[in-house]
């Protein structure tokens, strides 16, 4: 089992009970942050029909947070049988390699639950808040928000939009002086 400090159980619950629609979760590196993220929104998606996004500064840290997912799948026999692969894939693949970019959890009803990975990297700014404009969800994790501009954050706070119940959870150290100080 994992054991929760008093620090991670608050994230878990904010993100799992959908608690505070704006959260900013400072801790210090190495916190466990990202593997209890994992494990709410893991427990949301397998429990609620919902689309959540992980938005990061690179692909790779993107994957950081989506990899604690994709490893916490095969935890109990209740997620995996939720766990859709898709054809030409198998269970010690993606077990193995944890690089998948969405995840789709159905439902007995039929309904899905998703997550997916969103890079705020990019070369010019206008292609990427072009691409961040393409792509919205209810709710919205950020990882390592203080090392995305303000211009790229505003993007991604647009992903929101045209969701009236919406969550939006930033966590990461405080680096810059920029939105999430």
């Amino acid at each position: 089992p994992f054991q929760l400090t008093d620090g991670q159980a608050e994230i878990f619950e904010i993100i799992a009970k959908r608690k505070y629609p704006r959260t900013h979760a400072l801790t210090y590196t190495q916190y466990g942050k990202s593997d209890t993220v994992s494990m709410a929104v893991l427990t949301r998606i397998t429990t609620f029909p919902e689309k959540w996004a992980i938005v990061a500064p690179s692909n790779k840290k993107a994957k950081i947070i989506m990899g604690f997912i994709i490893g916490h799948i095969f935890d109990n026999e209740y997620t995996m049988a939720m766990f859709e692969i898709d054809k030409g894939e198998s269970m010690d693949r993606i077990r193995r390699e944890r690089s998948k970019e969405h995840l789709t959890f159905r439902h007995p009803d039929g309904r899905i639950g998703e997550v997916f990975t969103v890079s705020s990297e990019g070369k010019r700014i206008k292609d990427l808040l072009d691409a961040l404009m393409g792509i919205g969800a209810p709710n919205i994790i950020i990882d390592e928000s203080s090392l995305i501009d303000d211009i790229q954050y505003a993007g991604i706070f647009r992903m929101l939009g045209g969701h009236k119940d919406n969550l939006l959870f930033e966590i990461g150290n405080a680096m810059r002086r920029n939105h999430f100080l």
